[in-house]
Parts: structure tokens; sequence; C-alpha cells
């Protein structure tokens, strides 16, 4: 299966996107010690109008598609950004000021999840960008689909409202699986091509998880942000 088929709302290039997630230091240890991602069902997000044709929330939708009954139970998500940084991610996704940033390529992504999982419906992964609408067009856009398997079940998860737009959301999604949560392995090591750890984190446990990460064997670019750091330039005035 050609990559550029698991990407949707993305221009010709968007396999080369980086993609961030922001997660609790210790889920990203997980995944090093696990070598796999967790997605989740959308019923777990929190936003009302996240999975409404799923829900069977949209008038007609679970008459048209009866099989859906069924299907939105075996649907699942990862939210990441498209957004670098923010103060706003920081807070909202590393309450306790012991979050860490990951960074990689829409590309070293696919490919791992393609290599590492043989067994898989490859045809059922898609990486895509959230598009954001008015409260009018998102319900426009979602009374109007014409399918509600695969790929098309997967665009219908990749709308929000207008009032979301600062999150800058991309979404890692399987359109197949088993359970709660649907796992898929990667390897951390050459997917992750940054790690950045919370501004805010003390910095001898910053040292403490930069050296466990070297002992997992990752190689490339580990820091701290400067997001409140002042430039050097001002710090003598103070």
């Amino acid at each position: 299966m050609e990559l550029s088929q698991s990407v949707i709302h993305f221009s010709e290039k968007g396999l080369d996107t980086h993609i961030y997630r922001v997660m609790p230091a210790h889920r990203l240890f997980e995944i090093f010690e696990s070598k796999q991602l967790t997605l989740v069902q959308p019923g777990k997000w929190d936003d009302p109008f996240e999975n409404l044709i799923l829900k069977g929330l949209i008038s007609g939708i679970l008459d048209r598609f009866p099989a859906s009954k069924v299907f939105r139970n075996y649907i699942y998500g990862q939210c990441w950004t498209l957004q670098r940084e923010s103060d706003a991610m920081w807070r909202i996704y590393s309450q306790d000021k012991n979050g860490v940033r990951v960074r990689c390529t829409i590309r070293t992504l696919l490919e791992s999840i393609h290599h590492f999982n043989p067994d898989a419906n490859l045809e059922s992964i898609f990486i895509g960008k959230v598009e954001y609408l008015t409260q009018k067009d998102l319900i426009s856009k979602l009374t109007s689909v014409e399918d509600i398997y695969g790929k098309e079940a997967a665009k219908s998860l990749l709308y929000k409202r207008m009032e979301f737009k600062h999150e800058s959301e991309a979404r890692l999604i399987c359109t197949s699986g088993i359970g709660e949560t649907q796992k898929l392995s990667i390897d951390p090591n050459k997917v992750f091509d940054e790690i950045v750890f919370d501004p805010r984190m003390n910095q001898h446990i910053y040292k403490a998880y930069s050296g466990l990460l070297s002992s997992q064997g990752f190689g490339n670019r580990v820091s701290k942000s400067v997001l409140y750091q002042l430039p050097k330039e001002l710090r003598g005035n103070f």
C-alpha cells in the first residue's frame, strides 16, 4: 500500500510534515518499553461534537448505514498537533510540569507502523489533518456524507468546530480492531527525531530523564524547552 493513500487533508508533500504530541513523561517511557502507541475509541474524547456520525447523532445516518452501529465500536484515534510549541499545549497536557513533547514526520511514523504491524489491516490506518468549521458548516459536512466505512469513516473524525482551531490538530486513526484500545507497534528510537521536556521541569528530573532516554538507545536530540527563558541579550538587565 502506498503511504500517500494513508494521508488525509494534506498536500502532496504531507508525508514529510512534522507532527507533535505532548504527553506525561511516564507515557513516553511506556512507549519506549512497550514499543507501541495506544489509540483509543473517539467516544473517550471530550468534545461532544466529536464522532457525531458514529455516535448516531446525525439524523438518518444509522438508517443509511446500519452496519455503522457495530463498526463504530472498532474505530480508534490518537491526537497529535502541527503546532511546534505553545504555552497552552504545555499547560493543558503537562499540568504537573512533568510533560514531554515528541516530534516525528508523518512518513517515518507510517513507515514504522507498516513495518512492525505486518498482520494489521494497513488499509485501515490513516493520518489526517483536522479541518475547522463553523457549527453550521460542520453539521452540513457530516449530514452529506456518502459513505461511512474505511477512509470515509476516518474523514468523519477530521472535522471540528472553529473554536478549537488553536489546537492545529492531526490525528492517527485506525478503522479496525478489537476492544477499547488499539495498539500499534513502532520503533520509537527511529520514529521520534526530537524529544523536548516541559520548560518548567525541575532540572535534576530533566537530567535523569535524559539519561534514561540515552540508556534506551535514543540518539536524537533531547532538550528542555526554553519557552519561558529570557533571551541571553536581556538576562544581564535584571
